[in-house]
């Protein structure tokens, strides 16, 4: 039986590129999803890929095998970050949310997140994911990962600035997520606490942390559950930008 080296390469490269995406892409390369089953789904798009490939040169060297291993590292990575934004966003908001009501020290593990977070941030996160699931987001990044090859194919990535200036321009929406989504929840805890603190200041005997906590936490739950409707078609408008995000990075590492 006598191996194709030129199909094994690009076997190869095809499967380290979809294993790279899905690696580094939010939901579907969570904590959460078993190993297997991510290395199972990119040796799937690997081999579903194969008709699609294109003309693949075997490097000379060794030095220029690992160049394109680190491009596609590069590649994937990139179109993962710019991917994750959206949810780094919403966790960011919620942190702020779960601050201002008092419930920093109330914390639960994040997989997605990978960390710990206030548990208003979980509940945002939960929600964005199935608005991400129920939109076929997940799909995106199969869809990403099969286009790639048209715009950029195997051996053709170019590693240049243009694409670290995209991703930090994309990286500053971060902030700008985290402020859209609990925009209505930040004003109103804001009022709140401006109102404790002139009435701390003009009745000092009260003792305002008693009355306070209980009243930001009730307000702030309440504000969330009204405008929750609003917070998930801003998630789907954002998740939509997102995929917009992902092929424009795309196009950015054409040689």
């Amino acid at each position: 039986m006598t191996i194709n080296l030129t199909e094994f390469y690009a076997f190869l490269i095809l499967l380290l590129r979809a294993s790279f995406i899905v690696f580094f892409s939010p939901v579907v390369g969570s904590r959460t999803v078993p190993i297997p089953a991510k290395i199972a789904l990119s040796v799937f798009l690997a081999v579903a890929a194969m008709p699609y490939r294109g003309q693949v040169e075997i490097p000379e060297g060794i030095g220029l095998l690992v160049l394109v291993v680190l491009r596609e590292l590069i590649f994937g990575a990139a179109v993962g970050f710019v991917a994750r934004l959206v949810f780094e966003g919403i966790q960011l908001g919620g942190q702020y949310v779960g601050y201002m009501m008092g419930m920093a020290i109330v914390n639960v593990m994040d997989p997605q997140a990978e960390t710990a977070v206030p548990l208003i941030s979980h509940f945002e996160n939960i929600v964005a994911t199935l608005v991400f699931l129920s939109i076929g987001g997940h799909l995106w990044f199969m869809s990403a990962f099969l286009d790639s090859l048209k715009v950029v194919p195997l051996g053709a990535l170019s590693i240049g600035k243009s694409w670290t200036v995209f991703a930090a321009e994309v990286g500053a929406r971060i902030f700008i997520i985290a402020i859209k989504i609990n925009a209505p929840i930040f004003v109103v805890l804001f009022l709140i606490q401006l109102v404790m603190a002139v009435v701390a200041r003009v009745v000092p005997q009260m003792n305002i942390f008693m009355v306070g906590f209980p009243v930001q936490i009730f307000v702030g739950l309440f504000i969330l559950a009204f405008s929750l409707r609003g917070m998930i078609w801003l998630f789907g408008k954002e998740f939509t930008l997102m995929k917009g995000h992902m092929y424009d990075i795309i196009k950015l590492f054409v040689r």
